[in-house]
């Protein structure tokens, strides 16, 4: 007499593979976590890097440069500022190394992978506040809109913020023109 195959499988062998994927879990779980923070450090320094650029050039070119907070759109913009009449247009201002305008969507790699922009503001001497700074052409940080008094304003203070609740990083900019990252 034949005896018949059972397709089944026993006990142990269950138990092997729930241990299995149990240990895969315990591993893979914690370095799934500071994914969310190396995005927000990658979109930081970004916005670091895009100030930097914003007043580095603005001393080469001797020329305002605006870096400017879209919090909406999620991007960050550096553009030029020159006199037409007795009002200031925005010039774009060209990436080196792609030579298209500054434009660093947040919401893209390397930028940010879809970091949010949670907050961009920077306040002058006359205690406005701004979404948008400028370097004039000595590097300093003043608000660069307006009347010639009012373009002139240095900046007190200035942070950007990225991230969510959960991950936040925070770009700082003082009244020297120093960046940090703290």
């Amino acid at each position: 007499m034949k005896r018949r195959q059972h397709g089944g499988h026993t006990l142990a062998e269950l138990l092997a593979v729930i241990a299995v994927v149990a240990v895969t879990a315990v591993v893979a779980l914690p370095t799934a976590a500071p994914l969310a923070a190396f995005r927000a450090d990658a979109g930081a320094g970004e916005i670091a890097l895009a100030l930097r650029f914003a007043r580095d050039d603005a001393v080469r070119a001797g020329a305002y440069r605006v870096f400017g907070c879209e919090p909406l759109q999620n991007l960050v913009r550096v553009y030029g500022l020159e006199a037409s009449g007795p009002n200031l247009v925005a010039v774009p201002v060209l990436q080196p190394d792609s030579r298209t305008p500054y434009i660093l969507p947040l919401n893209t790699a390397p930028a940010g992978n879809n970091m949010p922009l949670a907050s961009c503001s920077f306040v002058f001497a006359d205690n406005t506040t701004a979404t948008t700074v400028a370097f004039d052409a000595a590097g300093n940080p003043v608000r660069g809109t307006g009347g010639p008094a009012e373009r002139a304003q240095p900046l007190r203070s200035g942070t950007v913020t990225l991230g969510s609740a959960s991950v936040q990083r925070t770009v700082v900019l003082d009244v020297t023109g120093r960046i940090t990252t703290p």
